[in-house]
């Protein structure tokens, strides 16, 4: 339990690591329905508008459980709530290889949101009651590197799987694989919640007080604006290169798979960079807010030039998009673990990524929608060069200073 007063003791690199694996397993099982879907599609006879429904529907139970997801975490031992909800959507995933049409596939896909709704609530707890201030941007870079390259993985692997084997193995190879993380994460110790200067325990805050908070809000809705490119790569970007760019399959996976690469970069540059003027001085709420702001900003210019570009460039573009929403990342994360603080982490997060990802129930069907209305996806790509002016105005003006909630002493 969280306690008032304690200092922080830090947290080791391989519990990061391990955070980080998961995220990346997380994020690798999500997007296997893409991987497969140029294929899944055909076999199955699921027109653009059901795929884009399917693509969706992972985000309706993912998001819609946060709250709940981030209650749990906040009462229940974290060192039992993410293995279980590994196990969950690891199943899940894998009965995907397994599914005979449009209605099995709904089915699994919401319960893999729902096994893997508890993994940022639960990083956001660890980090906040274990971090110090300039760790975090380290910590949840390595765990943002980790959610960019688990669709890397599962689109250079899957891929490969999908033109040699077929889609059905696609779910079953990513599914299995991912177990292989419960014999580490038991094997690890996890950090107490002893410190030096302990006082007394923390109240956790309730809901009402909880909603209350701008910066809730604000973090909350500039996360929107910056997942739903996110979202939109993550879902649809292997049936754009190999429907509209005429990829192959082959190409598709290696060419898919290099985009998120660049997401991770921008994630590693901005949680090094944040920590090191952090650790040398600088205001950290100032810091947070700059490379918020600077990376809303490069992202909807990006996605601007995807929109006007020509087939022989639409990649490059869609690429520097990435970057810079690898860069916003870790500091939206980082900053929803300052705000909330220990007492309300887990809470917090739940909230958040509730708001925050029904970015991934909208960037598929509408993108969906549009495909099939214009035949194109680059009105499409319209849509998240628009939402990044919002995302300004929420990560600016409507969150405020990044700094810890006083929160109530007593109910």
């Amino acid at each position: 339990m969280a306690v008032a007063g304690a200092r922080k003791q830090g947290v080791s690199a391989w519990l990061v690591l391990l955070l980080a694996l998961a995220m990346f397993i997380n994020y690798a099982d999500r997007g296997s329905l893409a991987v497969a879907a140029p294929v899944l599609s055909h076999d199955l006879a699921i027109d653009p508008r059901a795929l884009g429904v399917l693509l969706s529907s992972f985000f309706w139970s993912y998001a819609l459980v946060q709250p709940l997801s981030g209650a749990v975490v906040q009462r229940w031992p974290v060192r039992w709530v993410l293995p279980a909800g590994l196990l969950a959507w690891s199943a899940a995933t894998m009965a995907c290889g397994m599914a005979t049409g449009f209605g099995s596939l709904l089915m699994l896909r919401l319960a893999i949101g729902i096994g893997e709704s508890v993994i940022f609530p639960a990083n956001a707890r660890l980090l906040a009651e274990h971090a110090a201030e300039h760790q975090r941007g380290r910590a949840n870079a390595a765990i943002s590197i980790g959610l960019f390259l688990g669709p890397v993985a599962g689109t250079l692997v899957g891929g490969l799987v999908l033109a040699r084997y077929g889609w059905r193995p696609v779910f079953w190879v990513i599914g299995a694989a991912s177990l292989l993380w419960l014999p580490l994460w038991f094997a690890t110790r996890l950090p107490t919640g002893e410190g030096r200067g302990r006082t007394e325990p923390l109240r956790v805050p309730g809901w009402g007080e909880i909603l209350s908070q701008r910066g809730l809000w604000g973090i909350a809705i500039g996360q929107f604006c910056y997942a739903y490119p996110t979202y939109l790569l993550l879902t649809w970007l292997p049936t754009f290169l190999v429907s509209s760019e005429h990829y192959s399959l082959q190409r598709m996976a290696v060419v898919g798979a290099a985009i998120p690469v660049g997401q991770a970069l921008g994630s590693a540059f901005s949680g090094v960079m944040s920590d090191r003027l952090i650790a040398g001085g600088r205001d950290g709420a100032v810091v947070r807010k700059a490379f918020l702001m600077g990376g809303m900003a490069g992202c909807g210019a990006m996605f601007v030039g995807a929109t006007l570009a020509s087939h022989d460039t639409v990649v490059i573009w869609l690429a520097a998009t990435a970057v810079f929403c690898g860069v916003i990342s870790p500091l939206n994360f980082g900053a929803g673990q300052t705000l909330a603080g220990p007492a309300a982490a887990g809470r917090w997060m739940g909230t958040q990524n509730l708001i925050g990802n029904m970015s991934g129930v909208a960037a598929p069907m509408i993108t969906g929608l549009v495909v099939a209305q214009t035949g194109s996806f680059r009105l499409a790509f319209l849509i998240p060069a628009l939402l990044s002016l919002i995302g300004l105005v929420a990560y600016g003006p409507l969150t405020g200073p990044i700094r810890e909630v006083a929160w109530r002493k007593t109910a």
